[in-house]
């Protein structure tokens, strides 16, 4: 290709010289050149995609799998759940009635010793406002409040607490020794 000639110019001198059909040829060649670049670029796009999908499904089937197995624990945890609960309510059932038992149980030791002409009731004045509780103790159920100043009727003593009556027909009871001073 010389200066003075385009491009253009060259491509008909080059025409001029190889002739229809050397062109047809050059042609033929070019568009085969073309369709098998194509193929390969659509066939390598088709491979990537057909191995994106079945990355994706193979994902799929891991967490349907995962999925499947989580359901399964929690159906374990879920029974042995019920196992532990069921045997909770048991028990608590069982110490319930162990509880009204000894309740009754002092309810009638406390009846027969209000009866019993043996022992004399003492009486106490509570120095604070006082609580009653159902047992010996400060973490048992609290059933009253005496107010300071009150008379009380103490029918036996346990350790720190005195063991109060009601002539008002409230339930039995348990005071701290120290919120009471013995009147007679």
């Amino acid at each position: 290709m010389n200066d003075k000639n385009t491009w253009w110019q060259t491509v008909a001198l080059a025409k001029a010289r190889v002739g229809k059909k050397g062109w047809i040829f050059v042609g033929v060649v070019a568009f085969a050149l073309i369709a098998l670049l194509a193929g390969k670029v659509i066939w390598t796009t088709d491979d990537r995609s057909s191995s994106a999908l079945q990355d994706q499904e193979d994902k799929i089937r891991e967490m349907e799998d995962r999925v499947a197995r989580l359901q399964k624990e929690l159906d374990e945890t879920s029974k042995q759940l019920a196992s532990i609960q069921g045997r909770s309510d048991d028990s608590t059932r069982t110490r319930r009635g162990d509880q009204r038992r000894d309740n009754n149980s002092r309810r009638d030791d406390t009846r027969r010793a209000d009866q019993s002409p043996s022992r004399e009731p003492t009486i106490y004045q509570t120095a604070r406002n006082t609580s009653v509780f159902e047992e010996p103790n400060e973490s048992s159920r609290q059933v009253a409040t005496i107010p300071r100043g009150s008379r009380v009727r103490v029918v036996d003593s346990t350790g720190d607490w005195l063991e109060v009556r009601s002539k008002q027909g409230r339930p039995p009871g348990f005071i701290r020794r120290d919120d009471a001073v013995l009147m007679r």
